[in-house]
């Protein structure tokens, strides 16, 4: 097979910052007909955002002044492979207007699933549609009726995504719960995520998988469907850098401030969040004693977004 053909795309909003722009591939292109975000090959020798500016400004006329690097994606077609270096472009001059006669449109990122997407490009859509705030479950529950109760009002509240983190047995009652509340999940567009191992997807009506660092170790490859949604806890450069091996969809790096769930466990601080957030080529969420106040000191420190569990209850009550 070829050698991985490396591939700049650019993500662009609109300025309600609800709608992306998308481009169809003309017939006369590798698989045309089918949409995908705009962008094209990296030259030899060429920096990314680089590529990104010359790409966007032969196909959009647009000059990007500002991007950041969104996500790193590997991906093999039956005659070719391809990287694609994906950035959010944050900021252009110029009217956004097709130059090469290819279809363009703005959709809204709910909408592009109903799209005929490249393969490698329905990846992009997971990670577009990973929202800001991250939920996640207390662990202490007595009983399944108190986990279904409190995460079918954050649903109702506007909730996006909720990872279920219990120590309850996972057995026959456990998993009936799980059924109603993904059965919840779903009248909110929720998705709902199962903290445990790769095989529980098999087993367990949710929309991913989140796995303990040291759960990360034991797979060498991705270990579910690319269907599916992958996150993992990250607290090192050597757990990210495995994270990043099995094509993990997001992370959380932790514990950012101190918790009074774990008094013990050192912060690592903004400016250590920074730096290991630099080595993924995913969304990060920052964890660890934060509340929606922290969003866009999280944001400016490299993080997609935060990850919540005591604060939850103040945002989403």
């Amino acid at each position: 097979m070829n050698s991985r053909i490396h591939v700049v795309v650019g993500i662009i909003f609109d300025a309600n910052k609800d709608k992306v722009l998308i481009s169809k591939r003309t017939k006369k292109q590798h698989l045309g007909g089918y949409w995908e975000f705009p962008g094209g090959k990296i030259k030899s020798n060429e920096k990314p955002f680089l590529a990104l500016k010359r790409e966007l400004g032969e196909e959009l006329g647009i000059d990007v002044k500002d991007a950041v690097s969104l996500v790193q994606i590997n991906h093999d077609y039956t005659d070719r492979r391809v990287c694609l270096d994906v950035w959010v472009v944050q900021k252009y001059t110029g009217e956004l207007v097709s130059q090469e006669g290819q279809e363009i449109k703005w959709l809204r990122k709910n909408n592009l699933y109903n799209q005929k997407f490249l393969e490698a490009n329905k990846y992009i859509i997971k990670i577009l549609c990973l929202p800001e705030i991250y939920g996640i479950s207390d662990n202490y529950y007595n009983n399944f009726s108190e986990v279904f109760s409190q995460a079918k009002n954050y649903f109702s509240s506007g909730l996006k995504i909720f990872q279920l983190r219990l120590k309850l047995e996972k057995n026959n009652d456990f998993l009936e719960g799980i059924k109603q509340l993904s059965v919840e999940a779903k009248k909110s567009d929720t998705r709902l995520i199962l903290n445990g191992k790769a095989s529980d997807i098999d087993y367990f009506p949710v929309d991913g998988i989140h796995l303990k660092s040291k759960e990360l170790f034991k797979y060498t490859h991705r270990p579910i469907s690319e269907d599916y949604i992958l996150g993992a806890s990250c607290h090192n450069k050597s757990e990210i850098y495995h994270a990043v091996k099995l094509n993990i969809d997001y992370i959380f790096i932790s514990p950012v401030l101190s918790t009074t769930s774990h008094p013990i466990s050192n912060p690592i601080g903004w400016d250590n969040f920074k730096e290991l957030s630099k080595l993924a080529k995913f969304p990060v969420y920052a964890l660890g004693g934060l509340s929606a106040n922290h969003l866009e000191m999280a944001k400016r420190n490299g993080a997609h977004g935060i990850a919540m569990i005591s604060s939850l209850k103040d945002l989403f009550s």
